[in-house]
């Protein structure tokens, strides 16, 4: 899977968890500049990009996440494993 089919499921995922039907996905996305994106809004999100894609993330690695382009790489990266 490629990293722009990635962002194209995680879209519908991130618009319905951030209650925010035209957000378009960009690395840069994270807390500081995404009003809705809350500690439970961040942890729903993980949750279901997990279900989305039968993987599930370390403690360490959601500890690293801070954007939405490190979820994204974080991903990649278990699908490529």
């Amino acid at each position: 899977m490629t990293r722009q089919e990635i962002i194209e499921k995680l879209q519908p995922i991130a618009q319905n968890v951030f209650a925010q039907p035209n957000m378009e996905l960009r690395d840069d996305l994270c807390a500081a500049n995404t009003p809705t994106w809350t500690s439970l809004t961040f942890t729903q999100f993980l949750t279901e990009t997990e279900n989305a894609f039968g993987i599930k993330f370390k403690i360490m690695e959601i500890l690293r996440m801070q954007t939405m382009g490190a979820i994204i790489d974080n991903v990649l990266s278990h699908l490529s494993a």
